[in-house]
């Protein structure tokens, strides 16, 4: 079977590879809340079971490699580098607590999500970390920052619909580790991190 060329895409995608199904099924049934786990009947298997739609999305998410200088006379400045994540549809934020790895594959088109967040907006969003998440903990002197460089890279997420009569949701799974991603989901729909 032949794929069309045109039709997909290289990008830099966050992650090695993904979850298994068995350990998308278990993820799913670990966000459920107390009163479905009671419920004796659901289960991993009852969740794959009763999936009615299921479709792994490339999720857009610009990522900048940021060098802080903090000055500290006599001495020569302290440089620290640190990566800042932004979500190019919500406009969440913040700061990453290591660099996770990043590969170069093909994707299809209609996998990849539409970045609303353009590169040209992104500064804003960047100085915002900045200021309120990095220089917050420099009490006196805030230090200074050097943008070196920005990439957009995707997150694989799974989307999975699951209807019964005992569970009717739609669930967003991290591809990569297996968290959920329902709070950043909300989030694209809200527009509550969007800077003017």
């Amino acid at each position: 079977m032949q794929t069309d060329k045109k039709a997909e895409k290289r990008i830099s995608r966050i992650g090695d590879k993904n979850i298994s199904d068995a350990l998308l099924y278990k993820s799913i049934y670990k966000t459920l809340g107390i009163q479905q786990k009671l419920n004796r009947s659901i289960n991993p298997d009852y969740v794959r079971d009763h999936t009615t739609k299921k479709e792994m999305l490339y999720h857009p998410f610009w990522m900048a490699k940021n060098l802080i200088v903090a000055d500290r006379p006599p001495f020569p400045p302290k440089k620290i580098p640190r990566i800042i994540f932004v979500d190019a549809v919500s406009g969440y934020r913040g700061l990453f607590s290591h660099v996770p790895p990043i590969n170069t594959e093909s994707i299809a088109d209609k996998m990849l999500t539409a970045p609303q967040i353009t590169e040209e907006n992104l500064e804003k969003y960047i100085k915002d970390v900045q200021e309120k998440q990095i220089n917050r903990s420099y009490i006196l002197k805030k230090p200074r920052h050097e943008n070196k460089a920005t990439e957009l890279v995707y997150l694989p997420i799974w989307k999975v619909k699951v209807s019964s009569s005992e569970l009717d949701h739609t669930f967003y799974i991290n591809g990569n580790t297996g968290e959920s991603e329902q709070f950043i989901s909300e989030r694209w729909w809200n527009g509550k991190d969007l800077l003017k």
